[in-house]
């Protein structure tokens, strides 16, 4: 039977969308970010009101990161053993019910600052094994070739939620408060379960895990196998580094909106709303040089640019310009989240892809040491100054992977898609 070849589907970066499971993944991923974005937003400027603490707002962002190494390690054991489309659906229930839990809470009366930290760290803990069950889907529903162009695409909706994300939060929060905003958070996660529930796919990992034992030497194995892929081991090198000292500050947007730029929910807002729409500019500016440029160069400038951008943005007491240099950082940040997992899921061989994403996971899993650094050095000096310390040494040690790791960056074809010599 001969299908209808749409000319939207005719350029090769929108493929994928041709696929109705993947059109359904992408909807769902877009809700699932929408509310990753509003709930760190608002439950950071929840936590500055219960506490007035800069501290505290960061042992929140900690909670939520905290569960990510051990989950990250362990929770193969578990999901391996099922289709990936109902491991994301009962996990984006998790999310459901939380956001529930808080908004009840929230409307009783009730709620209290354990109760934030609790549900962040069970949506931690659903994030470590939703986020890799997601990306190991993708190249099973679009094929290696367009993994790429599949994450470019889900890129889109990913930035799009950065800005209207904060956006959102912070009109919620102003116009009907907190209460308000978790309540619309509730709806989102509610929508995107909703899609999921619409998957067909029985994509499944081609071998499960029997135990602790097993889990651990696939660990090493995963090791060993990245330490001899000089492309995979230095993304990993470089999102250490960026978990560690360059995201950190979204932890502290609702100090500097509050204490350092005198602004009110609305401001946070379009802060957070500013690095978004950064990350929509990177977009395009990813596709273009994409085609010149080798996916680990790109992922590497990328990181550098977004710690600048936070450099310029920490030593800012205008409003303005703050929303300037948050828009740099998103800029630099779209390099990173389009590359990150495309270096590796296309450098990685189809028996090592799980592995491989495991250890992106425990990469990324160093996330709560620099939660704590940042509410440490903001409480001992200022939040100005944790986040342009941190971003400073982010940006020299990105530099350092670039240059000092020998096969990191390397020819990788014309297009930059595929694996090197």
């Amino acid at each position: 039977m001969t299908q209808t070849r749409s000319p939207l589907t005719s350029f090769r970066l929108l493929a994928p969308l041709k696929l109705p499971d993947f059109r359904r993944l992408w909807l769902a991923d877009g809700l699932w970010w929408q509310s990753m974005w509003m709930e760190t937003l608002v439950t950071g400027w929840v936590a500055l009101e219960l506490t007035d603490s800069a501290w505290w707002v960061s042992v929140v962002a900690f909670c939520r990161n905290a569960p990510v190494p051990i989950v990250g390690f362990l929770g193969p054991m578990w999901v391996e053993r099922f289709r990936r489309r109902h491991v994301v659906q009962c996990l984006q229930a998790v999310n459901l019910l939380g956001a529930l839990s808080l908004a009840t809470l929230y409307h009783t009366q009730q709620l209290a600052y354990w109760h934030l930290a609790a549900v962040a760290s069970v949506n931690g803990a659903a994030w470590a094994l939703d986020w890799p069950t997601r990306r190991a889907l993708l190249p099973d529903l679009v094929g290696r070739e367009h993994v790429v162009d599949g994450m470019v695409i889900e890129n889109v909706l990913q930035s799009f939620t950065r800005l209207s994300g904060p956006l959102l939060a912070g009109m919620a929060m102003a116009h009907f408060g907190a209460g308000g905003a978790l309540w619309l958070l509730s709806l989102i996660s509610g929508l995107a379960l909703v899609t999921l529930l619409r998957l067909d796919t029985d994509s499944q990992s081609p071998e499960q895990i029997p135990g602790f034992a097993a889990a651990w030497d696939r660990l090493l194995e995963g090791l060993r196998y990245v330490r001899g892929n000089g492309a995979i081991l230095g993304t990993l090198l470089i999102t250490i580094v960026m978990n560690a000292w360059a995201f950190p500050f979204q932890a502290l947007l609702p100090v500097f909106a509050r204490d350092v730029l005198g602004q009110g929910p609305m401001g946070l807002g379009f802060l957070g709303a500013a690095n978004g729409a950064g990350s929509l500019v990177g977009l395009v500016v990813v596709n273009l040089s994409r085609r010149k440029f080798g996916n680990p160069g790109i992922f590497s400038a990328g990181s550098i640019v977004a710690c600048l951008g936070l450099i310029a943005f920490s030593l800012s007491t205008s409003m303005s310009f703050s929303l300037l240099a948050l828009g740099v950082a998103g800029l630099g940040q779209a390099a990173f989240s389009i590359m990150q997992s495309s270096i590796i899921l296309v450098e990685a061989s189809d028996q090592m892809r799980s592995r491989a994403m495991g250890a992106l996971v425990l990469a990324i899993g160093v996330g709560p040491l620099g939660r704590v650094q940042a509410g440490a050095m903001a409480a001992a000096w200022s939040a100005p100054i944790a986040v342009s310390w941190m971003a400073a040494s982010g940006a020299i040690a990105t530099a350092a992977v670039l240059l000092l790791l020998r096969g990191f960056v390397r020819q990788t074809g014309a297009t930059g898609d595929g694996p090197g010599p």
